[in-house]
Parts: structure tokens; sequence; C-alpha cells
């Protein structure tokens, strides 16, 4: 089996990620979109002159939703490179205390 210079497995590595957190983020939206049709339906059905109360779940689940874009949508490739960082960081810090051992018991 062909090996991949480590740089484009990061590349693959992040897209498949960025793909994955997308997809989540799809779904959500999409059941947002279902449940407050829902509720907007039931609201003017059931109680056509008191839908006050529908703008809290509305509004509400809406913060999150957008809190949900911005950390698993718009902000995954950094966070992912800022990961790669500290992994590759502590992986030259193992190194490095190998090479001490090795250096110590010469």
């Amino acid at each position: 089996m062909e090996e991949i210079p480590l740089e484009d497995y990061k590349v693959a590595f992040r897209e498949i990620r960025a793909d994955e957190e997308k997809s989540g983020f799809i779904i959500h939206l999409f059941v947002y979109i279902v449940v407050n049709i829902a509720l907007i339906s039931i609201a003017y059905t059931l109680t056509p002159l008191n839908t006050s109360w529908l703008l809290f779940p509305v509004v509400g689940w809406g913060i999150g939703m957008a809190m949900h874009y911005f950390f698993a949508v718009a902000w995954i490739v950094q966070r992912l490179k800022n990961r790669e960082v500290r992994a590759e960081a502590r992986y030259f810090e193992k190194i490095k205390k190998k090479e001490m051992k090795i250096v110590q018991k010469k």
C-alpha cells in the first residue's frame, strides 16, 4: 500500500471532518425548520389570537442554530489546524524525550 504525504493526509482529513460537520448542521437545520413549521401551524390553529409564545422557541433555537453553524461549520478548519499544531508539538516532545533517554543510556 502506498503511503501518502503527511500534508495531503491533513488536507484530506480536514475536508472529511468539515463535510461531516456540515452534514450534521444540515440535519439540525432540517429538523429546526420542520419543527418550527409544526409549531407555527399549531400556534395559528389552536391559539390564533395569542401567538406571542411562538417567538421564544423560534428565536431560542435559532440562536442555538447560529452557534452550531459557527462552531461546527464556519470555524472547523481553523480548529482542526490548531489541533494539528498541538498534536505535532506533542509528537516532537515525545521524540525529544526518547532521544534524551538514548543519550543518557550511552
